[in-house]
């Protein structure tokens, strides 16, 4: 109940003060294990990601954010686990792993933090490493406009057009299916990272002309 509402209500403050579109959105899987890939360069952009898909979501967020009750209560209720940043964490991986085993969606930003510029940085593994144990879809986003509305460093909200893209999914193979070819898993997690993160880049990339068709939200 709280997911749905909270849900609902973003769509609707997206739309109408930051005009949000979506464009892309038949890409999006109806129904399996899906990690939704984003870019990150504020602090709305899981909000955003969440909002705009059609499935519930589940999310990744910082453990500080727990450490704050009425904040804490409202992002477990809407489907976030805490994970400690800047070292591995078990426990955030053994939820995930079970999220995307029940079938479920998982927003993750491969980046690990907010970026500084819009140039994309290199993936952290937790993403592709999720998708090939799993076998889960890997669905490429990229949040356009967040860093207008609240960049790095501020919680001041500016007035700025906000346009989420949704790639095509990548597919996966089984889990265990690509290392009986002889490959090693740390060379299925880059290549895998590379592809979506060079993903992400392009719909970063392409000018408004040839992405007609999108929605509001």
């Amino acid at each position: 109940m709280v997911y749905s509402i909270s849900k609902f209500l973003l769509r609707v403050m997206l739309g109408l003060w930051f005009g949000l579109r979506v464009d892309g959105a038949a890409n999006e899987p109806a129904a399996g294990p899906v990690v939704v890939v984003s870019n990150h360069l504020s602090d709305l952009d899981p909000l955003i990601v969440g909002a705009a898909l059609k499935r519930r979501v589940g999310f990744m967020a910082k453990q500080e954010l727990f450490r704050v009750p009425g904040v804490r209560w409202w992002i477990s209720a809407c489907g976030a686990f805490p994970v400690r940043r800047g070292e591995p964490d078990r426990q955030a991986l053994r939820t995930a792993l079970r999220l995307l085993e029940r079938g479920g969606a998982l927003v993750m930003v491969p980046e690990g933090t907010r970026g500084t510029t819009r140039e994309l940085r290199p993936p952290e593994p937790g993403a592709a490493l999720l998708a090939l144990r799993t076998g889960a879809t890997v669905l490429p986003v990229a949040v356009l406009g967040s860093d207008e509305v609240m960049p790095r460093g501020t919680h001041r909200i500016r007035r700025a057009a906000i346009r989420l893209r949704i790639g095509e999914p990548i597919p996966v193979p089984p889990p265990g299916a690509a290392r009986a070819r002889g490959r090693r898993d740390r060379e299925q997690i880059d290549a895998l990272g590379r592809r979506f993160m060079g993903e992400i880049g392009q719909l970063l990339a392409l000018p408004h002309a040839r992405h007609r068709g999108g929605a509001p939200v």
